[in-house]
Formats: C-alpha cells, sequence, structure tokens
C-alpha cells in the first residue's frame, strides 16, 4: 500500500516494522485470534488501545491556545476520525468491526491493565511534556498507522472477518495521516532545541507502542482458551 514518500515516514515504518517482527507480533495475534473467542477478546481489548486518542488531539489543541499554525493538523487529524467529507468516523467502523465478530457493546467493555497504563502514559506525555514533544509525538504515533494496521489487517483477514468489519483497518492501513503534520513537525525540528525533542517524542512512542504490544498478547494470551475455532 502506498505511503507518504517522505524519508522520516520511511525511517520509522522500517523501525516499527523492525519491531514488530522482533515481537512476533502477527504469528501471535493470528494464533490467537483463531482459538475460542480469541478474535472477540482482541476487539474488546484493542478497543481501548485506540478510542482516546481522538480526546489526546483535543488536550494538545488546547496546549497550543491561539496559534492555528501549531493546531491545524490536529483539526484535520479530528475531522479524517470524523470519516472525512462522506465517510463514517472511524469509532463507527470501530463499532461494526465489535458487532462482526460478536463482542459485547462498548459501553459494557472493561479496560484492560495494559490499556489503562498505555492510555495513562500518553495522556500525562500530553499534558506534561514540553508543547513540542507532545506535538511530534501525535505526528510520530500517525506514522504507525501504516505498519501496524498493515499487519493487522492481515491478521483479521486470516481470521476471516467480513468486510464490514474489515473496513476500519482497511482505512487505517491506507492512511497518510502524517502529512496533516508534516509542516508543523518540520518547523520545530528547526527551532532551537527542536531536533532533540523531536527525538524524546519518537522515544516516548516506540516505547510504549512496544509495552502496548507487549501487554495486548499477554492479555490475550490469559483470556483466551486453548481450543481453536
Amino acid at each position: 500500500m502506498k505511503i507518504i514518500s517522505h524519508p522520516l515516514v520511511e525511517i520509522m515504518v522500517y523501525e516499527e516494522d523492525s519491531i514488530l517482527d522482533k515481537l512476533a507480533v502477527e504469528a501471535d495475534l493470528s494464533k490467537l485470534s483463531s482459538k475460542v473467542d480469541g478474535l472477540k477478546r482482541f476487539a474488546e481489548a484493542f478497543y481501548f488501545v485506540r478510542y482516546d486518542f481522538c480526546r489526546l488531539n483535543f488536550i494538545v489543541g488546547e496546549r497550543c491556545c491561539t496559534n492555528e499554525f501549531l493546531w491545524a493538523g490536529l483539526a484535520r487529524n479530528l475531522y479524517e476520525e470524523l470519516g472525512g467529507k462522506n465517510g463514517l468516523s472511524h469509532n463507527q467502523l470501530y463499532r461494526d468491526f465489535l458487532s462482526c465478530v460478536d463482542a459485547r457493546p462498548e459501553n459494557s467493555l472493561q479496560e484492560p491493565e495494559f490499556a489503562r497504563h498505555f492510555n495513562f502514559a500518553w495522556e500525562t506525555f500530553c499534558r506534561k511534556a514540553p508543547l513540542a514533544e507532545a506535538l511530534s509525538a501525535i505526528a510520530i504515533y500517525e506514522i504507525f498507522d501504516v505498519p501496524d494496521y498493515q499487519l493487522l489487517l492481515r491478521v483479521m483477514k486470516k481470521a476471516d472477518v467480513s468486510q464490514l468489519g474489515l473496513r476500519f483497518f482497511q482505512v487505517h492501513a491506507a492512511a497518510e495521516h502524517f502529512g496533516m503534520f508534516e509542516d508543523v513537525v518540520s518547523w520545530l525540528r528547526e527551532q532551537e532545541g527542536g531536533e532533540s525533542a523531536f527525538n524524546r517524542a519518537k522515544e516516548f512512542v516506540f516505547q510504549t507502542q512496544t509495552e502496548m504490544w507487549r501487554g495486548l498478547i499477554a492479555h490475550l494470551q490469559e483470556q483466551t482458551t486453548d481450543c481453536c475455532v
């Protein structure tokens, strides 16, 4: 699938792909999703990894105050989360996925411990890290859509998820959301201390994402049975 032709994006996609390979995320998720209720457990747990991200955009956006150059990418990102001009919101796409795998409704789900740690780390960073780092972290996380969701799309197809349920993963696997932040990230990196701030944001995102994958897999291993569907 096409991604933005940008050296920074290419480097980070490569690095994230390497981490995914090292952690054997695709193999483990494929195995776990083939177990009784495995796909349902994944859908219910992963909900808490992705549902809070819009709120993080608002948290960082509030810190940008009246500087529309800084918050413009966040606004564009939120517009895309709503489905853009003609699409369904990404929240609705995920609700469709939950329904397709017979998961419980979102208002009855309970946040797993690994997701609670993940979301707390992100909220703390967005509120307390220097603004340049918080904004860079949001932009960097958007780069991860392509490698992460291309992997998840392969897993979901292997698990025979219906087309309705696949749409959430297809949209994100083809996302180019970093382009919404490219101008502000370039500007931030050019400021005094900007490159160091960007690298700290990068370190935070890679660390929390790696911990999330480990936590997700460990959680699913605890929740699923050994019998295959």
